[in-house]
């Protein structure tokens, strides 16, 4: 990364990716809130306004889920960074075994929110039926799609204990 005498463009970069980021999660989570909302919206006279303005606070409570999680991967994961000095051997399969299953739990929240089906045990771990067993699959997709942008910033780099999941 090119950096200015002082440093401040290599700053500036971090702070321009973390911002891109948030943007970009927010953004994501939003749209795919508005499209369970629009699967479950059960008062079809709501006022589209009123429905965006819920759509907003899901992705709002969304982002703030995963960056929730993600601090608690942060202090959980630097511990085991610390004592490998070599990263996982393969940062894919980290990743993947790391945030799928995380993500699945913060779209299942969502979900509970969402579809009063559900706020079961076995509808929160499960999913109530195969069309929300699919729409947190795709959430979980979403989510993965959205972090390409500050891992195209980190040059394909793939890290552990970042703090939004």
């Amino acid at each position: 990364m090119p950096q200015a005498i002082d440093g401040t463009i290599g700053i500036q970069m971090n702070i321009q990716t973390i911002v891109l980021y948030l943007l970009v999660k927010f953004a994501a989570y939003t749209w795919w809130c508005h499209t369970g909302l629009e699967r479950a919206r059960q008062k079809p006279e709501m006022p589209e306004q009123d429905f965006f303005r819920k759509a907003l606070g899901l992705g709002l409570f969304r982002s703030i889920l995963g960056l929730g999680f993600g601090v608690a991967i942060f202090f959980l994961t630097v511990p085991f960074l610390a004592v490998n000095s070599h990263m996982v051997e393969s940062e894919f399969l980290a990743y993947a075994l790391v945030y799928v299953p995380v993500r699945w739990i913060e779209w299942s929240i969502i979900a509970m929110i969402l579809y009063r089906e559900s706020r079961s045990i076995l509808g929160f771990i499960f999913g109530s039926s195969a069309i929300d067993r699919k729409w947190r699959a795709v959430g979980i997709l979403i989510s993965c799609a959205a972090d390409i942008p500050v891992i195209a910033a980190l040059h394909g780099t793939l890290f552990l204990g970042r703090v939004m999941c």
